[in-house]
Parts: C-alpha cells; sequence; structure tokens
C-alpha cells in the first residue's frame, strides 16, 4: 500500500477583504491569556444571493459494502472552481481487519464509516445518529442546529460531536482538556453563520481551546446556536486568496518532522460562490 501525504505551510497574515463583496469576513483572533491560542473567524452571510453552502463528500469506494467514503485530502474535495472557503465537518471511523484491530493512522483512499449527517442536494449519503449533532440547511441556505434533520426541507448536511451553545447558553463545563477545535455558529436567523478554526498541540504558539472555551468565544462573536464539529488533526480551514488560490489558514496541528501534514477526510462544508456581487 501506498501512503501519500500532504504537506502544507499556514497561510499567515493574509488579507482576504477581497471576499467581503460576497458578504464573507474573515478575521484572526491572537489570545494570550491564559495561554497562547490562535483563532480564524470566517462569518459569512448566506441571506446575500451571492455564496451557498455546500457539503462536498468523498466518494463512495465500494457500492453496498460497509464503507460510507474514502478518506480523501481536503484540497480534492474542494476543487470545484466557485468554492471560495471551507471546513472540516463529520467525525468518523475506520474499520476492523480480520484480527480486529482499526488502523487509525488515516490515510488517502482508507475506507471509513461517516458519524452522524452527510447529505447534497437533498440526498443523504449518511443519515443522522450516531449521538451527533446535525448541521443543516434549507434550499434558501438557512442553517439549522439539530439532532435531526427535516427531510423535506434538507439540502446540505453534516454533523459535528456535539451542540456547545444552544440559544445563547453555554453547555460544556469548564475543563483542562486542550485540543485544536473546529466549530459552526448561528445567529438567530440561521443565515449569518461563522466557521471557526483554533489551533492547538503547539506549545507557546497555539495550544488550543476546551469545549467551554470555544462556547464562550462564539457567543462573544454574537452565535445563538453552535455546533462543535471534529476536531484535533482534522481541524482545518481553507480560504481562497485573491489571485483565486486555495490557501490553508490556519496550523495544522499534524506534524513530520516538524512540517505540517493534513490530514484526509470524509467530508467538508463549503462556501461556493453562486454569481457577480
Amino acid at each position: 500500500m501506498v501512503f501519500i501525504v500532504l504537506f502544507v505551510l499556514p497561510c499567515l497574515g493574509q488579507d482576504f477583504s477581497h471576499l467581503s463583496k460576497y458578504g464573507i469576513e474573515y478575521s484572526f483572533h491572537q489570545i494570550t491569556q491564559p495561554r497562547p491560542i490562535r483563532v480564524h473567524v470566517l462569518k459569512i452571510d448566506f441571506s446575500k444571493d451571492t455564496v451557498k453552502p455546500l457539503a462536498a463528500i468523498a466518494k463512495d469506494p465500494d457500492g453496498q459494502g460497509p464503507a460510507e467514503a474514502a478518506l480523501t485530502y481536503p484540497f480534492e474535495l474542494a476543487k470545484n472552481k466557485d468554492i471560495v472557503a471551507f471546513i472540516n465537518t463529520n467525525p468518523w471511523d475506520s474499520f476492523p481487519d480480520e484480527k480486529g484491530k482499526k488502523n487509525t493512522h488515516w490515510y488517502k483512499g482508507q475506507h471509513v464509516n461517516i458519524f452522524g449527517l452527510a447529505a447534497t442536494g437533498g440526498k443523504i449519503i449518511s443519515p443522522a445518529g450516531d449521538g451527533c449533532i446535525s448541521v443543516w440547511t434549507d434550499k434558501t441556505g438557512r442553517f439549522y442546529i439539530s439532532k435531526t434533520p427535516d427531510e423535506k426541507l434538507l439540502s446540505e448536511g453534516v454533523a459535528g460531536w456535539y451542540q456547545i451553545v444552544d440559544r445563547g447558553n453555554i453547555i460544556p463545563k469548564p475543563s483542562n482538556t486542550l485540543n485544536p477545535l473546529t466549530a459552526i455558529g448561528t445567529d438567530q436567523s440561521g443565515y449569518i453563520v461563522w466557521f471557526v478554526v483554533a489551533d492547538g498541540r503547539q506549545k507557546g504558539f497555539s495550544e488550543g481551546m476546551s469545549h467551554y472555551e470555544m462556547a464562550e468565544f462564539m457567543l462573544k462573536l454574537g452565535c445563538w446556536n453552535v455546533a462543535l464539529m471534529d476536531g484535533g488533526g482534522s481541524t482545518i480551514m481553507g480560504i481562497v486568496d485573491e489571485n483565486g488560490c486555495m490557501k490553508v489558514v490556519n496550523s495544522v496541528s499534524g506534524r513530520i518532522l516538524w512540517i505540517h501534514k493534513i490530514r484526509p477526510v470524509p467530508v467538508i462544508l463549503t462556501v461556493i460562490k453562486t454569481g457577480q456581487p
């Protein structure tokens, strides 16, 4: 078996103001206390006709077999020329071999089971469940965060671990467990949406957040509901620069010989431009 590893350097100090015409704002937050944390925020107005959400789901590798997706690098999932940004979403798991052992050294093409909802264009690839929280949209681009979607309204859908802010209330308790985190938040209308990633596991540079800290941070942004997506080595945010090149804006935690290593994933949530503003 051949293992392919994609390396990347974080895109530090990049100006993405060119996306403001699409109702997209990027901001970088350098937190110093109680520890260094680097947080990247995309605020997106989906009430405009200039952008829409699109779940990009990796291919099913075995048809009627048990796998729902083959792990794929995020840049490959975001190959549509109209995609202007993406973040990682669903957790997943591998399948045991003949000895009952699972391979968690995630590699491109690995057959996996997607946890929770994964849907695009109204077609459900992975059903809601597995204890996950669903983040889904209707055809107007309105976002909903709930255990299960309304399948009559469902257009795009992904899933995270659980809801950390519910109608302005923080759900998790304070904790000393720190990780890289990815979260999606909405305002009360469901049309103003925040994609947030916090870098972690990088001592003295960005040491990560607890679930409580992420919830608190997103409340301050203006979120009403927030779902915590998959995190750790999967946490990634990509944004297209003014030259049309997709850039990784955060510092992914995976490393080989001190070089950043991107992890392949089964699903990402993208923002796609629908026309000229």
